[in-house]
């Protein structure tokens, strides 16, 4: 229950970040690229703690890699040498990858994944705000519902995770960003250039990847085998 709620805390924390930076200056897209390494990240952790094999790792690696290189072409460089933004940047995908690594180890479908989760969720926020409160940053004003869609959304989040495993619930830091481009896009209606297209296809193309099921993934119980008999 401890490493539930270890990863639990791990998982928002890299989306949350920047609540932990003075003065919160993270640049938003700067985070997206960050959080697009999420499934490398997810793929080295899964070999390394012995919950996939490292035999197929170049097969989980090349997904998260082509996203990268996509969404570098198509949004801004974030501008790097500022030591604590940078090292937020790489802790970002590093605490949500190994969070949800760590979410997936044990035996599926345990009766407390879930809340022990959520509950280290809550106790980072929880932790955030009081730091907030001592640092004497402005807090944003208390709105009920404002917080019963968050932890709607953290359960949702979680409870995808429980059921698709580690890669493919990274799948959501392709497809989120790639759909507020096209989003922007119709809207926009700017100039594509090549790198744009080169972009978006290598976007959707690790997109569709990391979304086809794993043959070892953790988290989903595995199907039942049916005997033959002779």
């Amino acid at each position: 229950m401890l490493r539930w709620l270890l990863s639990g805390a791990m998982i928002f924390a890299g989306p949350a970040i920047a609540l932990f930076l003075p003065g919160r200056d993270l640049e938003p897209s700067a985070l997206t690229i960050a959080l697009v390494l999420t499934p490398i990240v997810i793929a080295i952790a899964a070999s390394a703690l012995g919950t996939e094999s490292s035999q197929g790792i170049a097969g989980r690696l090349w997904p998260g890699l082509a996203a990268a290189a996509g969404i570098l072409l198509v949004l801004v460089q974030p501008a790097l040498g500022d030591i604590r933004t940078d090292l937020a940047l790489a802790l970002a995908p590093t605490l949500t990858g190994i969070g949800a690594v760590l979410f997936c180890v044990g035996p599926p479908r345990a009766a407390f994944r879930l809340p022990t989760a959520l509950l280290g969720a809550t106790t980072l926020f929880a932790v955030a705000l009081a730091a907030c409160t001592f640092t004497g940053h402005s807090l944003p004003p208390f709105s009920l519902l404002a917080t019963a869609g968050d932890g709607i959304m953290a359960l949702l989040g979680v409870v995808t995770l429980d059921q698709l495993g580690a890669t493919r619930w990274s799948s959501q830091f392709t497809w989120v960003p790639l759909l507020v481009i096209f989003e922007g896009i119709v809207m926009v209606r700017p100039q594509l250039t090549a790198h744009w297209f080169i972009g978006l296809i290598l976007l959707i193309v690790a997109g569709v990847y990391l979304l086809l099921p794993q043959v070892d993934e953790s988290c989903p119980e595995p199907s039942p085998i049916r005997t033959i008999p002779r």
